[in-house]
């Protein structure tokens, strides 16, 4: 049995480590398995300020307690075993396997106790918990599976975090972990490295396994996401489809529930574009401070369209408009009169693009007062101020990916110049 746990991957064993509530989880092997992205963050660094892991430090500590991306995080843990990180609703915990529980429990108090005071009659055998709302902390230290682990959360619902990670392996009333979840099981091996992340998602997308690598100059994520049925089928439009697309461009052939996906992503009923796709191809180009989007299907039957039918009539100038003619249906927002004529290319059936460097000069055009404007405005003029450097220090990032019986196969490169 011990063998077995051995050879299992990062993904299985993190995924039994994790209460199958989360949203999210990221996985590292021991100490080693930050490695590679600590590089990437040092030269990320260089170019953007708010990306040194100096400085990404200071909201590690504060969500998670030890500083993780220091390479040193301290607190007595052991560098070898695996360390997960977990997102559940508004809360983020840290399970890590620990050598020296005294140091650990030490630090344990003095992180906790920042929020505020905690009971003394806890006692070694239960969570401590200090602070409400966003600035709780709980954390506890204690045996589990064999070893030694630590458990920390922050954030609305910290205490409970803690509490279903601690009860990981109980005897009785024992939490669920997504190790349990039937839907995630067949994908667990697709992440095999010293990395790896695991999202879920909603039908018909219901959770992503990817295997994380990263160096001094870029970081790649590929493994599985998950689907009912395949997402992806056949070869994705010829790269005639993204002529004139400078800021971003993808191309795709889907299958079953890759046409339940676009449908979802288009706020259109699936009845209305269920029918067989053999391929999609979408769009971006830069408007000023908008961005126009255009997505195009090949449905086997559709009723032709002299003018665009508008989904959304009161939706303003950002409604979105659906045209059927002859093979294809060309779904827009917002509203454009463009035809794209789409030939089926070969390689991956997924293939998309993005130029940073092109985002970064889109929201240049950008101002103060645009961002007195709504929440959006704001963010993208503060998105800039802080990470410009990193956009524009940036080489086209690229998204591919092939059909799988369990979803789709994807690979995401992302690299610096």
């Amino acid at each position: 049995m011990l063998a077995a746990l051995l050879c299992a991957s990062l993904a299985a064993r993190g995924a039994a480590l994790v209460p199958a509530r989360a949203e999210a989880a990221v996985l590292f092997d021991g100490a080693g398995g930050i490695a590679g992205l600590h590089q990437f963050l040092e030269t990320a660094g260089t170019k953007s300020r708010a990306l040194a892991p100096y400085e990404l430090s200071r909201e590690s500590i504060a969500l998670f307690g030890p500083d993780l991306l220091s390479g040193a995080p301290g607190w007595g843990l052991d560098p070898r075993g695996a360390r997960a990180l977990v997102f559940a609703g508004n809360a983020y915990a840290l399970s890590a396997p620990v050598r020296d529980g005294k140091a650990a429990r030490k630090a344990l108090i003095a992180w906790v106790g920042a929020a505020g005071p905690w009971s003394k009659r806890t006692g070694r055998r239960n969570p401590i918990s200090a602070g409400s709302g966003r600035s709780q902390r709980a954390g506890i230290v204690a045996p589990q599976g064999g070893s030694v682990r630590l458990l920390t959360a922050s954030g609305r619902g910290a205490e409970m975090l803690v509490a279903a990670l601690w009860r990981i392996g109980a005897q009785r009333s024992p939490t669920r972990t997504l190790a349990h979840d039937r839907r995630l099981e067949p994908l667990l091996p697709a992440g095999n490295g010293k990395a790896a992340l695991i999202v879920r998602g909603d039908d018909p997308i219901t959770f992503a396994v990817l295997e994380l690598s990263a160096d001094a100059s870029s970081v790649v994520a590929r493994g599985l996401v998950g689907a009912p049925s395949p997402l992806l089928a056949g070869h994705a439009p010829d790269a005639s489809a993204c002529t004139e697309s400078s800021l971003f461009c993808l191309r795709a052939s889907l299958g079953l529930s890759g046409k339940a996906a676009l449908a979802l992503a288009s706020s259109v009923s699936p009845r209305t574009i269920v029918a067989s796709m053999p391929s999609t191809s979408a769009r971006e180009e830069s408007a000023g401070p908008r961005t126009k989007a255009r997505w195009n299907t090949s449905p086997a039957r559709v009723t032709p369209h002299d003018r665009p039918l508008d989904l959304e009539a009161g939706d303003g100038p950002r409604k979105r408009c659906l045209r059927a003619e002859g093979p294809t249906l060309q779904m827009a927002s917002p509203c454009v009169d463009l035809r794209i004529a789409l030939r089926e290319g070969d390689g991956p059936a997924l293939q998309a693009t993005a130029d940073p460097a092109a985002i970064d000069a889109a929201l240049s055009r950008l101002n103060a007062f645009d961002a007195l404007r709504g929440s959006v405005p704001a963010t993208l003029v503060g998105a800039r101020l802080l990470v410009g450097g990193f956009l524009r220090g940036s080489a086209p990032f690229t998204l591919s990916g092939e059909p799988d019986p369990l979803g789709a196969r994807i690979e995401l490169r992302w690299s610096l110049r």
